[in-house]
């Protein structure tokens, strides 16, 4: 090869681009994003329509239905799942992966904007967010204040703090979550309203025409234009109570004598709470698909700015730091990776017995990885856990084809046939097109992960691409800087000196090995259909044994040292209900030693701008020491919230996957009468919690929230002159009030809010005691044309692709999912449904079943693009198959090693089993080029594969070893987020091992068979 003798006799050259182009890695490196998961956009965008007082079946009816059948349109969808509640309709509409996000988000505006149109005039204007909205925020922070009330904590962050965050170039959006807002309170007296002959709806119109400064135009004085301007807003709350709103009788009415005019705090929706006691809270989001590392050092370095201007008095934490964990998660791959690093050389300076021979192999990998990182840099892609942990697993095979080429030069030159350049020269083009040939398997096996589909396209696209760069780079390294090296540095003892005396143990032994390797290999080769028979037998064993005992999840669980409890109580309970009991939670958790922190949200659901008075959710931070037990932690606090009455409890791990991660449980029950699926739904639930393993089951079916039913005399109301929307506005004007106008104190703007007094709406014949107004001028109660009934509605309406269902989750602990899941489908079966009632699954079983479905065809298009690049090595249809026994023989060890290292089958354990077919190959090839080399010399069948295998098991195994070693700590799942590539590293560990064993004696039987059929052809 040309470039390997250029490279030995332009030294100098060659070092100065090697040396040129780590420093350009590094630089490259500096620059690249962190994250703890790729970076992705997940394909759902959240539809939020608030119609505030009005409840699930209006809902359903008035905004999911025009929002669904509008959203149902658009191209690329794959499902809609809506939840109609207390006053809102929340569609989560999914797309296929790989969607245009920013396209696909404008056509859901549009499409939402059309089915605005048909909503009623009371609701609020709908949103359109993404999933990034609803999982936990990068950082959180604390207000607190011992002299000013939260109220005040509140207005001066939302007025001094928040948009100094929200000018980053990193945030995307703040929360504040706690203490209250302040409004200027017009609560009116009905009887005064009646006395008068007045509404809320005339009073309303008054505040809103009196309160505002109007321009008049301009006039010219002294040369000049000067503008004229009406000062109409009132300035303090004793003038706008002066107010004119009527006259009767000739008497000025104002507004103080109809109603009481206060500036208070508004009605708490919401508390949170840091260690039990209240607080102020900022919870503050990276962008979509942003870099939360480098956001939340934004935000802690634009904090250290805002602790000078804060007043003495109020005091700011950070109570989370997601950026912490991911760095952590980072520091712990790179360490492992180093740590691999270092087992990989000792197992070279065993093999080799000389210092500097080993230096020459371990440079090749800080070259190859810090090269890496240009094109990683290039392309835009980040530093993750995925593409690290791909690096990792790269160490070993980055440094197989320098192991390959350096052994070969270090046994050529012990022969001390030629000079030393052509000597070097001459054994590294022997096997330059071997290692090319096995690198190139090594690399097509991820060209089927661009025809991914779903969340593991997402997840192994950088993980391919930065294997795939390592590697064309490590062959490049082998073939240019090893023999450069090679030339000035290696050393060939004769006689075991310094260092290499203390290994010359290893060197005897494995001399002893190798020949003690040869008559075993003779009797496999005099015995071949037995040896097959017996491999075979294996192979199967492992199935039938090993298989029902592993488990399935899409994505492993990371232990980020925190947990969430999730509080629901009763629909319609009260928000200081709530609160008692998540107290009493928090008291019972801050007793426990290994609870470091809880921070407590009341009142207000993960969906930004939604509030739920009866749901809180407690999240626990988990000390250090007691990391590793949180799951016995986790079991704890759940037995403890289950004697809690009327209380359902969620308790699960926190996760950083961003909305990757749904409940292992999940079944839908369809149909059209909503009584009669939670009917279903309730023999399905108690069914699924009778099952062992079933944990933190919830369920859609709620017990029914009274109500009362108006029912409006349309004839009498038509015959006095009263209309029916202006019922409809006044009795929601009354209970739910409303902000009429804006009102300017103290620096601040504040909201006028309207509404009856709470004092005078204690009853139901209170409110049938509201005056209503006819258009003929009078008054009369809401009594002459209207009267209740008290009723039933449901607290909350499911729906999943237009049509109502019931929907059942849980998670699973102690027991397989994949046993979890059976037994699930089996008591479903047995519920025997009513025609036209379904039963669907989602959540994990759709995503493993997905994904899965699309790595298995990965897979098996990797194994024939690794055929192809064989059989074009050798021109031959038949050898690449004697080569292809290795893979089912790997598969013997990818259970085992899943098995042994404790890991479930998921997408990353796919993945490591479509690397390890590019890997396990490479033995073969190694064996069968040089057995084919020594038959072209004029050796005998036999003699040449025993010979060609023999002299072949040192680099096989070496390279093997080196693989194995640099990736045990990875196998192992050491350190924080070590749990994310355990799968993969148990995969490669064991199928390698397992394939390299049998691979030496396997696959010289299968070429002694399959010759007979190349002869023929």
């Amino acid at each position: 090869m040309k470039l390997t003798e250029v490279s030995i006799k332009n030294s100098v050259g060659t070092a100065l681009i090697t040396i040129m182009l780590v420093v350009l890695g590094g630089y490259a490196l500096v620059g690249i994003p962190v994250s703890f998961w790729p970076e992705f956009v997940a394909p759902t965008l959240i539809v939020i329509a608030p119609y505030p007082g009005v409840g699930p079946e209006e809902i359903e009816e008035r905004i999911a239905k025009p929002l669904e059948e509008e959203l149902s349109t658009i191209d690329g969808l794959d499902e809609l799942e809506t939840t109609c509640s207390d006053g809102l309709c929340k569609i989560a509409a999914r797309f296929d992966w790989g969607m245009d996000f920013d396209e696909t988000k404008i056509k859901v505006q549009e499409q939402t904007n059309k089915a605005r149109s048909r909503f009623p005039r009371q609701a609020l204007e709908p949103k359109v967010l993404q999933v990034q909205d609803f999982i936990p925020p990068g950082i959180e922070l604390a207000f607190t204040s011992e002299k000013r009330s939260l109220g005040e904590v509140r207005d001066f962050i939302e007025n001094k703090i928040k948009n100094r965050f929200l000018r980053l170039s990193e945030v995307a959006t703040t929360q504040i979550k706690g203490g209250y807002e302040s409004h200027i309170a017009v609560k009116v007296l009905p009887e005064k309203l009646y006395a008068y002959g007045l509404t809320l709806g005339q009073i309303a119109g008054r505040i809103a025409a009196e309160n505002k400064d109007v321009s008049a135009g301009k006039i010219e004085t002294d040369f000049k234009n000067r503008f004229v301007r009406i000062q109409g807003r009132y300035r303090d709350v004793e003038q706008l109570g002066e107010m004119t709103i009527a006259i009767v009788n000739g008497a000025a009415i104002r507004l103080k004598d109809v109603a009481r005019v206060t500036f208070e705090p508004k009605e708490k929706l919401s508390v949170t709470h840091l260690n039990g006691k209240e607080i102020v809270g900022l919870a503050i989001r990276e962008k979509n698909g942003g870099n939360t590392v480098a956001m939340c050092n934004q935000v802690k370095d634009e904090l250290e700015r805002v602790r000078k201007i804060l007043p003495a008095d109020i005091q700011v934490r950070i109570i989370r730091d997601q950026s912490l964990f991911i760095v952590s998660a980072i520091r712990t791959v790179v360490q492992n990776a180093f740590i691999g690093s270092l087992l990989a050389a000792v197992i070279i300076l065993l093999f080799f017995g000389s210092l500097r021979n080993t230096l020459i192999i371990a440079l090749s990998i800080p070259i190859s990885i810090i090269t890496t990182f240009i094109l990683v840099s290039a392309l835009g892609l980040s530093i993750n856990t995925i593409s690290l942990g791909g690096l990792a697993l790269g160490v070993g095979m980055i440094v197989d084809s320098s192991i390959v080429v350096i052994e070969n030069i270090f046994r050529h030159m012990q022969q001390n046939k030629k000079d030393r350049l052509n000597t070097i020269i001459e054994a590294t083009q022997e096997v330059g097109l071997a290692i090319s040939s096995s690198t190139l398997t090594s690399i097509v096996v991820f060209l089927p992960l661009a025809f991914l589909v779903g969340l593991a396209a997402v997840l192994l696209g950088e993980l391919a691409l930065t294997v795939v760069f390592a590697l064309s780079i490590s062959v490049v390294v082998a073939l240019t800087v090893v023999p450069a090296l090679s030339h000035k540095l290696m050393v060939v003892h004769e006689k075991a000196t310094g260092i290499r005396k203390i290994f010359s143990f290893w060197q005897k032994w494995f001399e002893k090995i190798t020949a003690g390797y040869k008559p075993v290999l003779r009797f496999c080769l005099r015995h071949r259909l037995l040896i097959l028979f017996g491999a075979l037998l294996i192979f199967a064993a492992s199935i039938v044994l090993i298989v029902p005992q592993l488990d399935m999840e899409l994505l492993p669980s990371i232990n980020e040292g925190e947990f969430n409890v999730d509080l629901e109580l009763p629909a319609g309970t009260r928000l200081d209900i709530t609160r008692q009991t998540a107290e009493q939670v928090e008291e019972y958790l801050l007793k426990q030693k290994e609870i470091e922190q809880t921070y407590t949200t009341i009142g207000q659901s993960p969906i930004i701008g939604e509030t739920k008075s009866n749901m809180a959710s407690v999240i626990v931070r988990v000390k250090k020491v007691y990391v590793a037990e949180i799951k016995n932690i986790m079991e704890r606090v759940r037995n403890y919230c289950n004697t809690l009455p009327a209380v359902q409890t969620v308790v699960k791990q926190v996760t950083s996957t961003a909305g990757m991660k749904t409940e292992p449980v999940n079944v839908r029950l369809g149909g059209s009468d909503l009584q009669v699926l939670e009917e279903i739904g309730q023999r399905a639930v108690k069914a699924i919690s009778a099952i062992p393993g079933v944990v933190n089951l919830k369920s859609t079916i709620q017990q029914g929230l009274p109500e009362y039913q108006f029912k409006i005399d349309r004839i009498k109301a038509d015959q006095l002159g009263i209309d029916y929307n202006d019922i409809i506005t006044g009795l929601r004007q009354s209970l739910l009030g409303s902000a009429v106008s804006r009102f300017s104190a103290y620096g601040e703007e504040y909201d006028i809010t309207l509404k009856v007094a709470d004092t005078h709406l204690r009853t139901i014949n209170d409110l049938l005691a509201l005056p209503v107004r006819s258009r003929r001028g009078f008054t009369v109660p809401l009594s002459t044309v209207a009267h209740a009934e008290l009723g039933q509605a449901p607290a909350q309406i499911k729906r999943y692709d237009q049509v109502r269902v019931v929907e059942i989750k849980a998670d699973v602990q102690g027991r397989s999912r994949r046993a979890v899941l059976d037994e699930v489908h089996q008591k479903m079966d047995q519920l025997h449904l009513p025609s036209d009632y379904f039963i669907t699954y989602g959540g994990m079983s759709r995503g493993i079943r997905d994904s899965f479905t699309s790595l298995a065809n990965a897979l098996m298009i990797a194994i024939f693009l690794v055929y192809v690049v064989m059989g074009t090595q050798f021109n031959s249809f038949i050898h690449p198959f004697t080569i292809a026994f290795s893979i089912p023989l790997a598969i013997i060890g990818v259970l085992g090693g899943l098995w042994l290292f404790g890991s479930a089958i998921s997408t990353n354990a796919f993945l490591g089993s479509i690397m390890l077919v590019g890997i396990v190959v490479n033995n073969g090839i190694l064996l069968i080029d040089f057995i084919r080399q020594l038959r072209r010399r004029g050796l005998e069948k036999e003699e040449a594969i025993v010979e060609g295998a023999a002299t072949r098991l040192r680099p096989v195994v070496i390279t093997s070893l080196t693989t194995i070693f640099g990736m045990l700590p990875i196998a192992f799942g050491f350190g924080e987020g070590g749990e994310a590539l355990r799968p993969l590293g148990a995969v490669v560990v064991g199928g390698l091992a397992t394939s390299t064993f049998l691979t030496l004696f396997i696959v010289p039987v299968v070429y002694s068979l399959m010759d007979r059929l190349t002869r023929s052809h």
